[in-house]
């Protein structure tokens, strides 16, 4: 397993070296939520692209980080940010870098990337006469739509029916240890 110093240099070669946080103060904003949560990390990454996102979540997993994956960290379910005492580090990588709300068929989807907000996602559809999938407690917080179809999806959403994945691309964590791109996107 390589260091922390050696591994936040590659962190900061991939993202920037303003985009890798490691002082207690200037990342104390990512590792608490606001309701509950908030442990330690080796580093807060914000990655600019989504191929910084790869390069990031990779280089940690070969170092033998836990990844927690943060957009707005709003904080109510407390999934977004570290808890408690674990095994190895932790890199936490926030994603409100990402931006960006692109539409599918003239409005009938939409492809969201991690950083994009519910708000954001409402200005979008609203000359459309559509609404977000779903409008949880953190909405007025600036709440991610991550963070909402991870969330809230499905939850009660009768009148405008659940937010689904028909098509995803995602990474995984093989049985060698190895990061991998699984792309379900047809």
């Amino acid at each position: 397993m390589i260091s922390d110093a050696a591994l936040i240099r590659e962190l900061k070669t991939i993202a920037g070296a303003g985009h890798v946080l490691t002082g207690a103060q200037t990342m104390r904003r990512y590792l608490k939520g606001h309701r509950f949560g908030e442990g330690p990390a080796v580093a807060v990454v914000r990655p600019g692209s989504l191929v910084d996102l790869w390069r990031v979540a990779r280089a940690s997993v070969r170092a033998g980080r836990i990844i927690i994956l943060q957009a707005a960290n709003t904080g109510l379910t407390g999934g977004s940010t570290p808890e408690g005492t674990y095994d190895r580090g932790v890199v936490l990588i926030n994603t409100m870098r990402l931006k960006g709300i692109h539409m599918l068929n003239a409005g009938a989807q939409v492809v969201c990337l991690p950083g994009a907000t519910l708000f954001e996602l409402d200005r979008e559809l609203r000359p459309l006469q559509r609404e977000p999938h779903s409008e949880i407690g953190s909405s007025c917080m600036g709440a991610s739509v991550l963070g909402g179809v991870c969330n809230s999806s499905g939850g009660a959403l009768v009148r405008r029916g659940p937010a689904y994945t028909e098509a995803a691309i995602y990474a995984q964590v093989d049985e060698t240890g190895e990061l991998r791109l699984i792309n379900r996107l047809g």
